[in-house]
């Protein structure tokens, strides 16, 4: 008798583990799938204008670049190193 009390015991801890793991996983679930509808309906980001260099050529977005006399460089190392190389 001790040992059928024992496994209905365990199979009772079994089933209310069970319940308690599917709830939360299920919660966690609803809260990725709401993250993820909030995340879809927001506006999406501005492109960005991408531009060479004029004295290594290398491809950077424009807000990261500096402007001289209609010439896009950079970094201020190269736009001095650019002056120095035209004298």
């Amino acid at each position: 008798m001790s040992r059928i009390l024992l496994i209905l015991g365990i199979l009772f801890l079994a089933w209310m583990g069970y319940r308690f793991l599917n709830k939360t996983w299920s919660t966690r679930v609803k809260e990725v799938e709401k993250k993820a509808r909030q995340d879809s309906q927001q506006q999406p980001k501005a492109v960005q204008q991408v531009k060479s260099c004029a004295y290594c050529k290398v491809h950077i977005p424009e807000a990261e670049g500096i402007y001289k006399d209609k010439q896009f460089f950079c970094s201020y190392q190269h736009l001095d190193s650019y002056l120095d190389h035209k004298k």
